[in-house]
């Protein structure tokens, strides 16, 4: 755990996580999720545009995407806290049939398309994160049951306030393969395995594998650290930036394997390129 934050764990599907200083974090998100800022902000960052969110916003997430924020303290200095909830496909599920929700049949272009939806701030809202917050404080795990029916009342909860979100929720279809070239030149500096790749991309490993070949003539660990180590030469070379400041940013999780990969790609370590280069 990096110095300075704190998750707390409930089941691997209730998370609250406490940050005292900026924290920038990216990620992709397998099932949905419903978020709510107990204190503190946070930049949502979307590819249309950026979202500047505060204590008592709360938003959901559709599953399968990439998610990029930063948590931050408020601006007098209260820590970001904040609860995530991951609503799973066999819970929802369970729920479609046992309580048989009539989901709509026609969607609404705009919730379809948004990778996140933002909430309007509601009382139901309010109290549901409210009984959450106090789980989390309390030195008792809680039970499965309990869980369940907090997990049963946040979808309740999402259908009453947006009820166009059924159709989000309840599409237990498989994502249809994606346009490669493009997810992979966007997500290249995700830290993400070869099969988290070709899942989020609707492939197999192997379909990927073979889709990938046929694209880029590379394998994909050797595409992704030539993608990386070409976007570090344009910072440093156009920019004056220094190895130290863009290792990170691209992708590279030390600066000792990111200088050993560029020397043996362009013959001469990073170091060598002037600070001062426009």
């Amino acid at each position: 755990m990096e110095p300075g934050v704190v998750v707390y764990n409930y089941m691997d599907t209730f998370f609250c996580c406490m940050v005292e200083k900026d924290k920038w974090c990216e990620e992709m998100v397998s099932e949905h999720m419903l978020v709510y800022l107990c204190s503190g902000e946070m930049e949502l960052i979307a590819p249309e545009k950026k979202y500047h969110l505060k204590k008592g916003d709360a938003f959901f997430v559709k599953r399968n995407h990439l998610v990029r924020k930063i948590k931050q303290p408020s601006k007098s200095g209260e820590p970001f806290k904040g609860l995530f909830l991951q609503l799973k496909m066999p819970f929802l599920k369970r729920m479609l049939s046992e309580h048989q929700i009539t989901v709509p049949l026609v969607s609404n272009p705009m919730t379809a398309k948004s990778t996140y939806v933002l909430l309007e701030k509601h009382p139901f809202l309010n109290g549901l994160f409210s009984s959450l917050e106090q789980y989390f404080g309390a030195q008792q795990y809680p039970s499965k049951e309990l869980m369940e029916s907090k997990l049963a009342e946040a979808v309740f909860t999402l259908l009453q306030l947006k009820p166009d979100l059924g159709q989000v929720l309840f599409d237990f279809a498989e994502p249809w393969k994606i346009n490669l070239e493009e997810f992979m030149n966007k997500n290249y500096k995700c830290d993400l395995s070869v099969e988290e790749f070709a899942h989020y991309t609707g492939r197999s490993l192997s379909s990927f594998k073979k889709d990938f070949s046929q694209l880029f003539h590379l394998t994909p660990s050797r595409w992704i650290i030539k993608r990386r180590l070409e976007e570090a030469k344009c910072m440093m070379d156009k920019l004056g930036r220094k190895p130290a400041d863009v290792y990170l940013e691209v992708g590279f999780k030390n600066l000792s394997h990111f200088s050993t990969a560029f020397k043996k790609e362009y013959g001469y370590p990073p170091s060598a390129i002037p600070v001062s280069a426009v």
